[in-house]
């Protein structure tokens, strides 16, 4: 394996003349929204508001599903002033995207896109188009949630993350020259077994990253891994979660070992990164210049502050296919505090799962994931675990023994789950050897199929 190369010589030749080779604005993208970090909240939403306006413009005038949609609602793009005048239109859902995807892309020639799809978490993957001039300004918005982490271009980078399986070999060379160029270190988490873990750990002691960029899940597991077997861990300057909502057990696991400040960031594959911790950690920092997001209750209306809703979204850099008030089917809880770091992007308080990642009793109460967590923990021996419900009438326990479990450990269980969910709810345990991944490496510790 070459060495890696010194991080000023990534940072100051290797990456501007690559990209100057690309022709690409990226790093005068990237100096225009650090350029609007401090500004004020009032004028971040001035910006917001007029480059909403000019997503619906040419939404209107070139994309037939959402010209239809403006003309039922009696809108016009020249009248939205903020996320509030959007309440006329529909949601965007996966439904509607699978059913209407020709009517969804634009006429305009000048646009150019090319396909791309999520990973299917709910068992269906969808298949929608990106805008080729989309992506300087994305990455540029990544190399922003990087430097709030105290990190930077050229900076080695190891990322666990779900690489796709069976790429053509030109493409793996071609990725394996840029990612050393780059300084990244790439490790997959389609396999997390013991004896892999055992060789991702090793690798990232002879690596040495500034940083690791992982599923909370998979890098959580390595951290437990290395404690557990004693197997030293490397010491990077921080460690950026995203991919997957990050339980509190996990950021104290990671932190405990890796002896790294976790931050956390929120984004999706349509649309890149939407949100991210400061080094304040006192929720995650919406970025307004790129985005709209509403958080609205199961009846579409707004929530209020300190409510749970799902993230609606408004993305302003796809015009090929534009996402429009587009349903994530992520759950956040709105807040109006503003964070002590001066930033005027506003805050979420916290990502709280899927939709979809809720299990719901008899009566109709909805069970978040940090109950289930929480309650992983209060027995000990529970190395894996995963929340099955097939009906509202109870769940499937699965669980992945490690050392203390005794059977016994399950009457605490259920007593515990029958005081938050009620007597009526059942519940079977199931001690399993594994619980698999899913297609894109992640771990589903909350597996609905309401």
């Amino acid at each position: 394996m070459l060495p890696p190369l010194p991080a000023a010589l990534v940072r100051r030749l290797i990456y501007p003349a690559y990209r100057a080779i690309k022709r690409e604005g990226l790093l005068a993208d990237l100096a225009e929204l650090e350029s609007m970090e401090r500004l004020p909240l009032e004028r971040l939403e001035e910006i917001q508001a007029l480059r909403l306006r000019e997503t619906l413009a040419e939404a209107y005038r070139y994309v037939p599903y959402y010209r239809d949609a403006m003309d039922r609602a009696g809108l016009r793009p020249e009248n939205v002033h903020g996320p509030e005048d959007l309440a006329a239109l529909p949601f965007l859902t996966k439904e509607i995207i699978r059913a209407e995807s020709g009517r969804l892309v634009t006429t305009n020639p000048a646009r150019k896109g090319y396909r791309s799809s999520t990973g299917g978490s709910t068992g269906e993957p969808l298949y929608f188009f990106n805008d080729h001039s989309a992506g300087p300004g994305r990455r540029a918005n990544t190399i922003r949630t990087y430097r709030w982490a105290g990190i930077d271009i050229g900076d080695r980078q190891a990322i666990l993350w779900g690489f796709a399986l069976g790429r053509p070999m030109a493409d793996r060379i071609s990725a394996s020259i840029k990612n050393y160029f780059n300084n990244i270190m790439p490790l997959s988490t389609f396999d997390m077994s013991e004896e892999e873990m055992s060789r991702q750990a090793a690798r990232l002691r002879r690596f040495r990253p500034a940083y690791i960029v992982s599923y909370p899940s998979a890098i959580s597991l390595l951290a437990d891994f290395c404690e557990r077997t004693g197997a030293a861990a490397c010491q990077p300057n921080a460690v950026v979660t995203s991919g997957e909502m990050l339980f509190p057990h996990q950021r104290e696991i990671i932190e405990r070992v890796f002896g790294s400040e976790v931050f956390n960031r929120y984004g999706s594959r349509e649309f890149a990164n939407v949100a991210m911790e400061c080094g304040r950690h006192a929720g995650l920092h919406l970025f307004i210049d790129l985005y709209c997001a509403e958080i609205v209750g199961e009846d579409g209306r707004p929530c209020a502050e300190g409510e749970t809703g799902e993230l609606v979204i408004t993305d302003f850099s796809n015009l090929f296919m534009p996402f429009i008030r587009y349903r994530t089917g992520d759950l956040a809880v709105r807040t109006s505090r503003r964070c002590p770091c001066g930033r005027g992007h506003p805050l979420i308080e916290k990502i709280e799962g899927r939709t979809f990642d809720v299990i719901v009793t008899p009566s109709g109460k909805k069970v978040g994931g940090f109950f289930w967590t929480w309650l992983s923990r209060a027995v000990p021996g529970i190395h894996r675990f995963q929340i099955v419900q097939e009906s509202p009438g109870g769940i499937v326990f699965r669980i992945v023994p490690g050392k203390g479990w005794e059977d016994g450990h399950r009457k605490t269980l259920a007593a515990k789950i029958a005081e938050n969910c009620g007597e009526d709810f059942t519940v079977d345990f199931e001690i399993v050897e594994d619980i698999p991944l899913t297609r894109s490496g992640k771990s589903r510790f909350i597996l609905s199929r309401l």
